[in-house]
Formats: structure tokens, C-alpha cells, sequence
């Protein structure tokens, strides 16, 4: 169920999860779909940093060697990791990463599960095709396996093929929740009818799972999580069998490891006809949060539990940052600044000077005063000013723009104080004349149009804005 607008989110963790946090100097990233949001958990100053980013239903992420690939929506949104834009974020200068977006490919709504990238693929399973594939340029997704169960790739979602793991840098291990080739078909069977598979040689490792989810090879062992029981497993290649190291109080998916440290998502899941029979039902609170458990000794050592406004975890990731931010396409940091190919860097200067630092600033008022957007216009032409007081174009459009607004003194104010610095400069008299006609002050208004004559006995445009004046003249006094 969507998250309601605006709904309150408030959370308990344990007191050392900041102590964690600094040690690691890491941030984490959890995806919610259920509430639209990227969360993003960090420490800062001895506190607690927990700040929420709105993207369209978050499910899948991943995050290696400063990019984030996350599935949002129907499509894959590539983010990378812009160093200078971290430190024009505040003044504070505590930001050491911020990821803006690259690009997004869009694949149509596929439920796009687990991804991973290695050797210049991105991976992913797509939920609702029954398969694994690989991100396309020139299609919504380039299938490479599918579980020798299913006989044709349909938008059914027939298995509920939902994570998978590289294991030597190439695809290995995915976890299904049934093995059904009809519509919807795991489900008749979700309670135990789950597996965990070698696509390498289609064997299934693993039956009668609860709600498999998330294997990842980790110091050269598999784990998985069986999200019906709220467990923590690992799988026994000797014995060939899942085997159980915790349960956790909640529909344990999503999974990551840094070292020796186990970051694991949990749910609230409620008795409905997805969940009903699973063993977590049983339990007589589920929670939902992110569970920090030591592998070495299968005890819980730190955790953060939503108790209010985040009842489903889909992801997580850890990221090597002290401070990060994520930035959607409209944010001005994702408008103004640039990625080079470090080939290009060479080709490539940014502003210096003044006036090239104006200019933009200059140009982008232009935009929002064709806009009709005067007033953000106006501090535009301002912040040109501010970095070259002497820049005529955005004084001039500045005191027209104020003149649409009927500021008119502050207009002719600024227009004064041009031609009092110098007396031959054609457009302040244009301008003044401008704010002279927008006031009905058509004399004053001639007076400007005549001295740019005086200055340019050809200029058309004074020519023909004295012959306007005029015949509104004669309109008035009629």
C-alpha cells in the first residue's frame, strides 16, 4: 500500500548504530516502494542523519566504484557520483559524495528486482518475465537465463524470480519463490515452495523455501534469506541444505555485507492473501527497519525499527560516505554541473572570467523572463550583477522585467545610475524609455527616444517607438 502524503515517519535504533556509522564512515541507502522514497541513514555530529528522497516506487539498487543503479518506476536510473557537487550542496562542507543522474533507461514496468553490475554489464531480474537480464540500449531488457521450468518469457510473473548473486564475477546463484510456468502460479505454493538455484548448470541447490530472497556470496559462502521465517541462512554445499544461522522479528529482504557485518531489511507483512500462512504471520509483532548482525556470531548488534510511516523495505545498500546526497533531474546542482569523459577533460575549461560566469546566469534569466517568470528572473539578472556589476545586458533586462512588474522607480533608478556613469550608451536610453511608456509618461518616454536618435540618427527601433508614442498621444487626448 502507497505511503499517504506527507504521513509522519518516526523510528527507534539502537544508541550504537551512530557509533557504527562513524566507524564505518558510511551512509546507508534503503528503497521503500511502499512509501516512494530512497532513505538515506548516516551519522553527524554524535547524531543520528536520516533524510528521505522521493522517487517513483524504489525497488532494486545497487551501488559500486561511485555509480547507483536503481529501479524506479518502469526504468533503470543510472546515478553517479559527482565530487564537486558535494561541496556546493550547503556551506557546511560535511558532504563527501553526491550522485547525480546520468541517464535512465527505461524498461517498462517489469518489477525490477535485484541488480548487479560486473564487467560492464548491468544485470537485473525481471520479476515479471520469469528471467535474468542485462541492461540494453536498444531494447527494455536483453534476457541471458531463465529457470528451465518456465517455457516462454510472459509479463506473468509465473515464478516470482527475485534475486540473484555474482559469484567469480559472472552470474551464478537466483532465488525464486516457486516453480510454476503459469500466471501467478508461486503463489499456490508460497509458504514452502521456494528455491534456490545454480544457473550455471540449472540445478536447484535448495527446495521448499519460505519466501527465498537475496543470496549474495560472501567470503566464499552463499547466503540467502528466507523471508517467510524472518531468517538469516546460509547454504551447506557438503550437505546440500539451507541452513539457518538467526531469525529476525520480520520479513527479512534486502542484504548487504561489509566484512564480518550482515545489513539486513525487514518488513512488516500483514495476513492478506500475499503473506497468509507464511511462519512470520505467527509472530506477535513484526517490524519493520534494517537488522546489523555479526556473521561470526550470529548476534544482532545494532538495528533502526520504523515505527511509524515505513512498513516495507525492498533494498539496501552501504556506501563508503560520511555525508552523500542523491539529486533528482530538477535539482539545480543536476542542471549545472558537468561529467567529462576524462578523455575530453583537456577540451574542456569551465568559466573564469567574469563575464563567463555571468553569462549563464545572464541567459538563464532570459529564459524565465520568456516565461512570463519575472520575479526569478529579476534575482537572476541579479546574480549576474553580483559577480560583474558592470554586465549592461542583464541591467537592461532586469529594469524592462521590473517594468512588466510595475516596479517602476526601481527601474529607472538602476537606468540612471548607467547613463550617469556613461551618457552614450544607446540602450539605457531604450530602456528608459521603455519604463517611461509602461508608466504613461509618453513625454519622458520621447525624450529617450529622441536622444538615441541624437546618439544614432538611424536607429529603427527609436524611429518607430517615436512614431507609436505619437499616435498614442493623439489617442489619449481625443
Amino acid at each position: 500500500m502507497k505511503q499517504k502524503q506527507n504521513e509522519k515517519i518516526d523510528f527507534n535504533y539502537s544508541v550504537n548504530l551512530i557509533e557504527l556509522l562513524e566507524q564505518l564512515s558510511s551512509t546507508i541507502l534503503i528503497s521503500t516502494y511502499q512509501a516512494e522514497k530512497i532513505i538515506m541513514i548516516g551519522a553527524e555530529n554524535k547524531k543520528l542523519d536520516i533524510r528521505y528522497k522521493e522517487f517513483p516506487r524504489p525497488m532494486g539498487m545497487y551501488a559500486n566504484k561511485g555509480k547507483l543503479w536503481a529501479g524506479l518506476g518502469h526504468g533503470i536510473w543510472q546515478f553517479a557520483n559527482f565530487a564537486q557537487a558535494a561541496s556546493k550542496i550547503d556551506a557546511s562542507g560535511l558532504y563527501d559524495a553526491c550522485y547525480l543522474p546520468q541517464n535512465i533507461h527505461f524498461s517498462a514496468n517489469i518489477d525490477i528486482h535485484e541488480m548487479q553490475e560486473s564487467q560492464g554489464e548491468l544485470y537485473f531480474v525481471n520479476t515479471k518475465f520469469s528471467c535474468l537480464c542485462v541492461k540494453n540500449n536498444s531494447s527494455s531488457f536483453k534476457p541471458v537465463w531463465k529457470p528451465s521450468f518456465i517455457t516462454i518469457l510472459q509479463p506473468t510473473d509465473k515464478c516470482h524470480l527475485n534475486g540473484f548473486c555474482i559469484r567469480d564475477e559472472q552470474p551464478r546463484y537466483v532465488t525464486a519463490l516457486g516453480t510454476s510456468d503459469e500466471p501467478l502460479g508461486w503463489r499456490a505454493t508460497k509458504a514452502d515452495g521456494g528455491v534456490l538455484i545454480d544457473i550455471t548448470t540449472n540445478e536447484i541447490l535448495a527446495k521448499n523455501l519460505s519466501m527465498p530472497h537475496s543470496p549474495r556470496w560472501h567470503q566464499e559462502k552463499l547466503w540467502l534469506l528466507e523471508s517467510g521465517k524472518g531468517s538469516l541462512s546460509y547454504y551447506d554445499f557438503k550437505n546440500k541444505k539451507v541452513v539457518e544461522m538467526l531469525k529476525l522479528p520480520g520479513f527479512t529482504r534486502g542484504l548487504t555485507f561489509i566484512g564480518d557485518l550482515a545489513f539486513i531489511g525487514l518488513s512488516k507483512v500483514r495476513e492478506s492473501a500475499t503473506f497468509s500462512g507464511l511462519p512470520i504471520t505467527k509472530l506477535a509483532k513484526r517490524i519493520s527497519g534494517l537488522w546489523v548482525v555479526n556473521i561470526k556470531t550470529a548476534k544482532v548488534i545494532s538495528f533502526i525499527e520504523f515505527t511509524q510511516g515505513i512498513d516495507e523495505i525492498f533494498a539496501l545498500s552501504v556506501l563508503p560516505h560520511k555525508k552523500m546526497d542523491i539529486l533528482n533531474f530538477d535539482h539545480e546542482l543536476s542542471k549545472n554541473n558537468y561529467m567529462i569523459d576524462t578523455q575530453d577533460i583537456d577540451k574542456v575549461q569551465m568559466p573564469k572570467t567574469s563575464i563567463e560566469m555571468a553569462a549563464p546566469l545572464f541567459e538563464k534569466g532570459n529564459d524565465l523572463f520568456n516565461e512570463n517568470r519575472k520575479e526569478e528572473a529579476i534575482e537572476e539578472f541579479k546574480k549576474a550583477l553580483t559577480i560583474q556589476n558592470d554586465y549592461l545586458p542583464a541591467t537592461f533586462n532586469m529594469a524592462v522585467a521590473l517594468g512588466d512588474l510595475g516596479r517602476f522607480d526601481e527601474a529607472l533608478i538602476i537606468l540612471q545610475d548607467v547613463i550617469d556613469q556613461d551618457a552614450s550608451i544607446v540602450e539605457a536610453y531604450d530602456s528608459l524609455g521603455y519604463v517611461y511608456y509602461k508608466k504613461g509618461d509618453f513625454v519622458s518616454a520621447s525624450k529617450n527616444y529622441i536622444k538615441i536618435l541624437e546618439l544614432d540618427p538611424k536607429n529603427k527601433k527609436a524611429k518607430n517607438a517615436l512614431s507609436i508614442l505619437k499616435k498614442e498621444s493623439k489617442a489619449t487626448t481625443l
